[in-house]
C-alpha cells in the first residue's frame, strides 16, 4: 500500500468469448497501460492533452470546464 491506496490490477482477458472487437482492443490497451510506470502514464496523459508538462490539468479537464454534452449536469 502506497499513500493509503491499494494498487490492484484488474485482469481483463481480451480473448474472453463473446466480446466484440472494440472491447477486445480496449482490454489490450488497458493491459498495456497496467504495465506502464507512473512516469509513462503521466507522459501519456500529457500527450493526450489531459495534463500539462507542469502537472496541471488542461482547460477542458478542470473543475470549471464547460460541461460536455455527455457529462450529466446537476
Amino acid at each position: 500500500m502506497k499513500n493509503g491506496k491499494h494498487k490492484r490490477k484488474v485482469k481483463l482477458d481480451p480473448k474472453a468469448p463473446g466480446l466484440d472487437e472494440e472491447t477486445r482492443r480496449r482490454r489490450r490497451v488497458l493491459a498495456e497501460m497496467q504495465r506502464m510506470s507512473p512516469k509513462q502514464i503521466f507522459a501519456l496523459a500529457v500527450r493526450a492533452g489531459i495534463y500539462t508538462k507542469a502537472g496541471k490539468l488542461t482547460k477542458n479537464y478542470r473543475d470549471n470546464a464547460e460541461p460536455s454534452a455527455s457529462r450529466p449536469t446537476d
